[in-house]
């Protein structure tokens, strides 16, 4: 029967109720190899029955790891920074840990190295931080305090860091472009001081330059549906000549899209759009919306993955790991009208 005193159940009470020694209900709350089948049955059946909740201090105690994991973040309010952390969280459930996140109001290294000091007060056995500037202070500054990874970093830092081909994905996204026969393509990029944009820029000239075209001036975007809107009518009123958008983002692209329609311009025959990230209401735009992938559940739960690897094995050595996007070909595209 389960226990339902309001005092607390401790790991004594279970080992009396399972007629067992408290080291060995140690070992079966740490995961210890060393216990007989049958005995590990019995010790969780007796977990189960009084509902014993395991501190985690005592655990830390014994395998000299809290069980938690830091999350230091920027630019939460975007769709894929979002959707990295709600994977590393879940991620982290998965192996026994649980997540401390902190959200930075700016990104500075000052700011990104006192939240990794806050959660070293709260032992955490490593960090994942989501950094989409220029890391490399960071990196520096961190030596080697606590194991860490780099989530959109660029690969040139030292340290592991887990990443999207941004250079890719505005290549391939450029290329679908010329393909189609668009020669004058405009790019609305994300703000310059992110690492993504400035990459995508990159990967935009990139793919001109091998087909001999070139690049028309850059409008700048925050990521946001009306930064997209607002570069649009800044162009049609700087009265440049363009039969194709690539978009920072989808976001962007969506007030792309409800631009060019209120200036009377057909998508796609008459410009095509095509945006980054492929978030879920992208397919539902008007017309759906022609865009790169941006697996940002893979990023989160390979982020997670890489941490726990130096957390267990804390000589190894670092690494880079990036994954190629995919274009997702929508309504939003077509050929250059008179091609």
């Amino acid at each position: 029967m389960a226990k339902t005193s309001s005092t607390a159940v401790t790991i004594h009470d279970v080992a009396r109720h399972a007629g067992v020694s408290y080291q060995t209900v140690s070992r079966v709350v740490n995961n210890h190899a060393s216990v007989a089948a049958t005995t590990r049955e019995r010790v969780l059946l007796a977990i189960q029955e009084l509902n014993y909740r395991p501190s985690l201090l005592a655990k830390s105690l014994v395998s000299r790891r809290s069980g938690l994991v830091g999350v230091v973040a920027y630019g939460t309010e975007q769709y894929g920074p979002s959707q990295v952390v709600q994977n590393v969280e879940r991620c982290a459930r998965q192996h026994g840990y649980e997540v401390i996140l902190i959200t930075l109001r700016e990104f500075k290294e000052a700011e990104m190295l006192n939240a990794v000091a806050r959660l070293q007060q709260f032992g955490v056995d490593g960090v994942v931080l989501l950094a989409p500037y220029d890391a490399h202070d960071i990196v520096r500054g961190l030596g080697n305090q606590v194991p860490f990874i780099l989530v959109d970093a660029t690969a040139d830092v030292d340290g592991t860091t887990v990443s999207i081909d941004q250079v890719e994905s505005a290549v391939i996204a450029t290329q679908h472009l010329i393909d189609l026969g668009h020669h004058d393509i405009l790019h609305i990029s994300g703000p310059r001081e992110w690492s993504d944009a400035e990459l995508r820029h990159q990967g935009y000239t990139q793919a001109l330059e091998r087909h001999g075209l070139t690049a028309l001036p850059r409008y700048e975007g925050d990521w946001s549906p009306g930064s997209g809107f607002a570069a649009i009518q800044r162009a049609l009123q700087d009265g440049l000549s363009f039969s194709a958008v690539l978009a920072g983002n989808d976001q962007m692209a969506l007030g792309v899209l409800t631009a060019l329609k209120g200036a009377g311009l057909n998508v796609p025959r008459e410009v095509s759009v095509v945006g980054v990230d492929d978030t879920p209401e992208a397919a539902y735009y008007d017309p759906p919306l022609t865009t790169v992938v941006q697996d940002f559940g893979l990023l989160g739960r390979k982020s997670l993955e890489e941490l726990l690897r130096l957390i267990e094995h804390p000589a190894a050595h670092s690494r880079h790991v990036v994954f190629q996007p995919q274009l997702i070909l929508r309504g939003s595209t077509g050929p250059r009208s008179g091609s």
